[in-house]
């Protein structure tokens, strides 16, 4: 049997190196002598959860890190792009073929979507529909006195043909939230190992936190009984 294999594979009942490394890791710091506290009632379990909950919260950073620089990095290459063309007017907009990105299934998805490019960038086509669904749905208000019943169906994006742009009053703010300076994986990994310490540190330290803590409703307790 390879190393690998052991690593990740055992068929002979026998734990394998990731499951010896989790026991040992979970023995050495999560496991937590919770007896030693004399005026705090709280259970390993509860102790060892709150560890777990602060390890999440470094997962959490991490991946809201990661999703981060996706963004300005995928995502924010295709912003920078309409700025570069100067594709802030509606009569300067551009297709996505033009501007290079029409392989590009991430800006297309996100194009869909309300709250990333969506909120951005906007496509002349579907304003110009959107000018006519609001213009048929006064006039269908003004004949029927309410809009109940009336109906007209979203726009679907045409990448093959719609044209899309930048407002060049926001651009500028577009450019700051995709800038490329400090978002890269350099910046991703300054984050994951300053999470992973803290982590690291807060889970480590935190029964002698608690320690202090006892200690100090011990003092506290000891001082009100003298001056009683």
């Amino acid at each position: 049997m390879t190393w690998l294999n052991r690593l990740l594979y055992s068929t002979s009942g026998e734990p394998t190196l990731l499951e010896e490394l989790w026991e040992y890791l979970e023995g050495k710091y999560f496991s937590v002598d919770t007896g030693r506290y004399e005026h705090i009632s709280i259970g390993s379990g509860s102790l060892v959860t709150l560890q777990k909950v602060v390890l999440g919260i470094c997962v959490g950073i991490i991946i809201a890190a990661a999703m981060a620089c996706y963004d300005k990095n995928k995502l924010g290459s295709f912003v920078r792009t309409i700025v570069r063309e100067q594709a802030l007017w509606p009569d300067k907009a551009m297709t996505i073929y033009d501007l290079g990105f029409a392989r590009n299934s991430a800006v297309k998805a996100s194009l869909r979507s309300p709250n990333k490019l969506g909120k951005i960038v906007r496509c002349v086509e579907k304003e110009a529909y959107d000018a006519r669904v609001k213009e048929a749905r006064e006039a269908y208000v003004a004949e029927h006195g309410n809009e109940e019943g009336f109906f007209m169906p979203q726009y679907r994006l045409d990448f093959d043909n719609d044209h899309f742009y930048i407002p060049d009053e926001e651009h500028y703010r577009a450019e700051v939230r995709f800038d490329n300076e400090g978002s890269g994986w350099r910046a991703f990994i300054l984050v994951c190992i300053v999470a992973v310490i803290a982590a690291a540190l807060i889970c480590f330290l935190l029964p002698d936190m608690i320690q202090l803590v006892d200690n100090m409703i011990g003092i506290l307790t000891e001082n009100d009984k003298i001056l009683k």
